[in-house]
């Protein structure tokens, strides 16, 4: 699956910012590792792991929408079947593969999200937004079976998948995939490392204890 055969989001949704995208992912994926950090015992599994991820990416939603320096995300909705609006667009969030969907409920668009979209019918109608439904995906790492049976990451890293599916059909119509550099990663400043300096020592002297403890015993 490569986003560059698909068109891109911002064709059929001018109003959307590829800067908010990112930045929206870098804070997806923060989330998502954190949690995959913290639930890494015996007693987690993939289901521990998903609802975890579930519930937290669910209150960053909310969480912007409460920062007023993130004017470009609203949740108007913050039932559990949340619906966010990014830079204007209605989306709903999945963990999932994008080019094949477990969770038909990708598909279908929920009794707010049809509110939501009704809002706008005239101004989408007008760029073609109004036949296509919008997900954000959560992507696992892809894997593979070794010859052992178990399973093997063949990528180390989870992206952010935005995707515009057409509405009648369910055929991907526009894509657009996180990077890794898209995150926040520690890199050198400069490649040369800094010319090392002299440091002065300073004269150590001892404690005089037997000096301390006669003042001590005559006070």
């Amino acid at each position: 699956m490569n986003p560059t055969d698909y068109d891109t989001p911002f064709q059929y949704c001018p109003e959307l910012k590829e800067e908010y995208l990112i930045e929206l992912a870098q804070n997806i994926l923060k989330v998502v590792e954190r949690t995959a950090n913290d639930l890494n015992s015996k007693q987690d599994d993939n289901y521990t792991r998903e609802t975890c991820i579930f519930g937290r990416v669910r209150q960053l939603f909310i969480q912007l929408d409460m920062d007023k320096s993130k004017p470009w995300v609203i949740v108007p909705s913050k039932s559990m079947d949340y619906v966010a609006r990014v830079c204007g667009v209605p989306i709903r969030v999945f963990k999932d593969d994008p080019a094949s969907p477990r969770k038909k409920k990708v598909f279908f668009r929920n009794e707010f999200e049809q509110h939501q979209l009704s809002l706008f019918a005239e101004e989408e109608a007008n760029n073609g937004g109004s036949s296509i439904t919008w997900r954000l995906f959560i992507q696992a790492p892809a894997t593979v079976s070794n010859k052992g049976d178990e399973l093997e990451d063949l990528e180390d890293d989870y992206r952010v998948v935005f995707v515009g599916y057409n509405s009648y059909s369910n055929e991907i119509k526009a894509m657009w995939q996180s990077t890794t550099e898209a995150r926040d990663t520690l890199h050198l400043i400069n490649d040369e490392l800094p010319e090392a300096k002299p440091v002065r020592k300073q004269p150590l002297k001892p404690k005089d204890i037997g000096k301390d403890s006669t003042a001590s015993g005559n006070e």
